[in-house]
């Protein structure tokens, strides 16, 4: 993780984060990707063990909470997104 400074709530959210073994694996998926993206799409494709419900679940969780964004129709790790993919 980095050095950065950070607030109890935001703590908070990483720990959240990172307790679920389903949110961090959409992370990885995400970071794994690097310069390249992906999209909803092909990340469900890959993440295909997850019910439609955890997929969607999970995914808008680390959406709202600041951990990945889509941008033209690509999904991205936030700072916050990288330190919890660094975390592991």
């Amino acid at each position: 993780m980095s050095e950065r400074e950070r607030t109890p709530e935001q703590h908070e959210r990483l720990f959240k984060a990172s307790q679920s073994p389903k949110r961090r694996e959409i992370v990885m998926k995400i970071g794994q990707k690097g310069g390249d993206r992906i999209t909803k799409e092909e990340l469900r494709r890959e993440l295909d063990k997850f019910s439609d419900f955890d997929f969607k679940f999970n995914l808008d969780w680390l959406i709202e909470e600041g951990f990945v964004v889509e941008k033209d129709g690509k999904l991205y790790l936030t700072e916050d997104g990288i330190d919890l993919m660094e975390a592991g």
